[in-house]
Formats: structure tokens, sequence, C-alpha cells
């Protein structure tokens, strides 16, 4: 029997393919510390990383056979350490391609309709101010370019649904764009096309703070900018200036540099709407992916080799 350690409090439906193996997992809606990580770690054979995975957990874990990275980014677990001590890191990227793409979506509607902005205004101000012909006015979808940077398979499933909105979709992606998702541009022309710019690539050396200040002075007046990647794409300090410039006519963010923490100036702004990191949660997708680990761990523990692996083992 083997020991596998889940550090968040995940559904356990998905988990029911483990049966016969011990799993140690916290309460739903609550995370192991560090320090409790560090007491479970010696006896695990797999860890199921809902969040970090330090160097230091992974060097404890001396029977450890694979790290399953819940979701598509795997920035919280330190791959080099478990590289180092060969262990691998997998991750999930076919689950939650839908819902993060149809989050997105929802983003981009809510900010070019201003939605967000207008049912907070409806339920501050008095209602007689706001109701009348021509107020309010927000941007259609249909002839609008939509910039999506980085064309995965989050990203393509993005722009294939922009298109049933009637957008001209720009895509731009370190490796290539395929044509048939979008039409490949430089970095640079997507910046200057884009009405609206939509992010979907993992958080690298290469791509913290991408959207720099540099960046936005490339773009169109009034751009919107999604996030539903890694908040550290997004250098927050030139968001907020660009807002306050003008220059950003709105913004859609599922993710922050520092999470839980929100900056206080992003969640007072009334074109920005925010969201919690809710990108895949849903149930049936949050099962899904609870399915997906326990098949890779099961390859491993099998002698079989896992799919997804990220840390070139």
């Amino acid at each position: 029997m083997a020991v596998i350690l889940v550090t968040h409090g995940i559904p356990g439906e998905g988990f029911r393919p483990l049966e016969g193996h011990q799993v140690i997992m916290p309460e739903v809606l609550h995370a192991f510390t560090e320090e409790e990580l560090l007491q479970y770690a010696p006896q695990c054979d797999a860890i199921v990383a809902g969040g970090r995975v330090s160097a230091q957990v992974i060097q404890a874990a001396k029977k450890l056979k694979i790290i399953a990275n819940y979701g598509a980014g795997y920035d919280a677990v330190d791959v080099s350490a478990a590289r180092e001590a060969g262990v691998p890191v997998t991750n999930i990227p076919e689950t939650v391609t839908q819902d993060t793409a149809e989050l997105a979506m929802g983003l981009i509607l809510s900010v070019s309709r201003r939605i967000g902005e207008m049912n907070l205004r409806l339920r501050k101000e008095p209602p007689e101010s706001l109701f009348g012909m021509g107020l309010h006015m927000g941007k259609s979808l249909r002839g609008q370019t939509l910039g999506i940077i980085g064309c995965g398979r989050i990203g393509s499933r993005t722009a294939e649904m922009a298109k049933a909105f009637g957008m001209r979709v720009l895509g731009y992606a370190r490796r290539g764009c395929d044509p048939r998702v979008a039409e490949p541009v430089s970095f640079e022309n997507l910046l200057e096309q884009a009405d609206i710019v939509s992010l979907h690539c993992p958080l690298t050396a290469e791509t913290r703070h991408l959207i720099s200040h540099d960046a936005f002075a490339r773009m169109k007046h009034g751009v919107m900018l999604i996030n539903t990647a890694r908040g550290a794409v997004v250098d927050t300090d030139a968001l907020l200036a660009a807002l306050e410039s003008g220059k950003v006519a709105g913004a859609g963010l599922d993710v922050f540099p520092d999470e839980p923490h929100v900056p206080a100036a992003l969640l007072q702004h009334d074109r920005v709407v925010c969201t919690p990191h809710i990108g895949t949660n849903t149930s049936l997708t949050r099962c899904e992916m609870a399915e997906a680990c326990s098949r890779q761990i099961l390859d491993v523990l099998s002698g079989k080799r896992p799919q997804n692996i990220v840390n070139g083992l």
C-alpha cells in the first residue's frame, strides 16, 4: 500500500482510483502547512501538489516517486529540487482547458460590456442615475481584435470561443502559433494591434513582468487586459499606471502575484474585475483533475512512465 500526500483539501471523489492506498489529505478548503508537509513527507510515495512544494519537503520525502501537480501551471513546485532528487513532476494540462478558457471569455465579456462595473455601481448608487439610453456604453466583441499571448491548449480554446463572437484573433507564443488557431504575429505586433490582450502563458523567468511599462506603452489607447495565467506575468505597478492614464480601459484578473493577497488598488478600481483564481473551480473539472493525478500516480506505482513529465526526467 502506497502513501499519497495531498497538499490541499480537494473534493475526494476524484481519488477513488487510489482505493487500496492511503491518502493523507486535509479537510476540504484547508491546506497543510509547511511544517505538516515536512512531518508527512518521509512516509509518502507520491505528492499531489495543489500549491507550494518546497525543496525542503522534497528532500525530506526519501521514498518519493512522483509529484503530480494538480493543474497545468507548476511554478509552485520546486522542479529543480525534484530533478536533483530524481523525482518526476507531472502536470495535467488537458483537464483545465475548457473551464479556464470559459473564465477568460467571461472576463472579456465582463470588462468589454462593463458588467462588473455596472453591477457594483447599481448596488451602491441611486438606480435612477444609472438607467438611461446611451449611458455606460460598452464595446461589442464583434469586430474587435483579441491578442492571445500563449497559444497552448487554453489559449487555443479561448481563441476558438472568441471567433464564435466574431472577433479577429492574433496569436503569439515563444514556440510559434498554429495559424489554424490564430493569426501568428510577433509580440510587438500583437501589442500594437490588439483591442484586448489575453494572457495564457506559463510563469517563467522570461515571462515574469512580460506585461511591463514598455509593453503597455506599445498598446492601443483604451486596450483591455485579461489575465487567467499567472499574476506575476503582469507588473502590477505598470498596470495601475496604465489604468490611471486611460491607456488601459479595463482589466479582468483571476490571478495575482502574491496570492491570496490582492492589491487594494486593484480591488477598489471600478474598471477592474477581480476573481480569486477560480479558473478551474467547477465540481466536474476538480474531480477530473484528481482523477488525472491519480492515473499518473498509479502509472508510477506500477512501473510505467507517467504522462506530462515537466522536469525532464
